[in-house]
C-alpha cells in the first residue's frame, strides 16, 4: 500500500442556530405524548432520547402542530436559501427524572428544531457552538442537522416535555 497524502483536520462549516419563543397550547401536547408513550405504540427507549418517546412521525400531520411550525417554515425561507424541503418528522419527547439525551446530530435531514412544553432545568446543550435552549413553555429552536446536541440527566422531579422535528430534502426524481 502507498499512502501519498493523508489529511485529518476540521474545516470551518456554516450553520444557523435561530432560538426563540412561541405562543402554543402545552396540554394538548403534553397529553397526546403521554397517551402515545403509554401506548404499545411508542420508541420509549430505543433512540437517543433514553426516556419516553412517540413514534418518529406522530406529530407530522397533527393540525396544531402544522399552524406552529409554519411560522418556523416561513422564516426559514425569508432569511435562507434552502433547497426545496417538507417536514419529515415530529415526535413528543417525555424525559422523566434522571433520564436523558444522549449527544448527536441529524445528518440525514437538511434542518432540524425543537419545541418544550413545559420549564425545565434540563437545558439543550450545543456543545460545539456553546449554545443553550433553556426549555419553557413556547421556547423553541431550529438549527443546521449536523450541530451536536444533547442534555444531561433530568435532575427535576418531574419530566421534561418537548417535540422534536426534523426536515428533508425534496428531491425529484424522474
Amino acid at each position: 500500500m502507498l499512502i501519498t497524502k493523508e489529511l485529518n483536520k476540521k474545516i470551518e462549516k456554516e450553520y444557523f442556530f435561530i432560538k426563540g419563543k412561541i405562543e402554543i397550547d402545552s396540554n394538548y401536547f403534553i397529553e397526546k405524548i403521554k397517551q402515545s408513550c403509554s401506548s404499545n405504540h411508542n420508541l420509549n427507549y430505543k433512540t437517543n432520547v433514553k426516556s419516553l418517546m412517540t413514534p418518529w412521525d406522530f406529530f407530522v400531520n397533527d393540525k396544531k402542530f402544522i399552524q406552529i411550525i409554519i411560522n418556523f417554515v416561513d422564516y426559514i425561507d425569508k432569511n435562507y436559501n434552502m433547497v426545496s424541503y417538507k417536514l419529515h418528522e415530529a415526535w413528543g419527547i417525555q424525559v422523566k427524572p434522571n433520564e436523558k439525551t444522549n449527544f448527536h446530530t441529524h445528518y440525514q435531514t437538511l434542518w432540524s428544531g425543537v419545541l418544550y412544553l413545559n420549564s425545565s432545568k434540563q437545558n439543550l446543550i450545543f456543545p460545539d457552538i456553546k449554545e443553550e435552549v433553556k426549555p419553557e413553555p413556547g421556547s423553541f429552536a431550529l438549527f443546521s442537522n449536523f450541530l451536536n446536541h444533547g442534555c444531561e440527566r433530568n435532575k427535576e422531579d418531574f419530566s421534561k416535555f418537548g417535540i422534536s422535528f426534523n426536515f428533508a430534502e425534496v428531491k425529484n426524481f424522474q
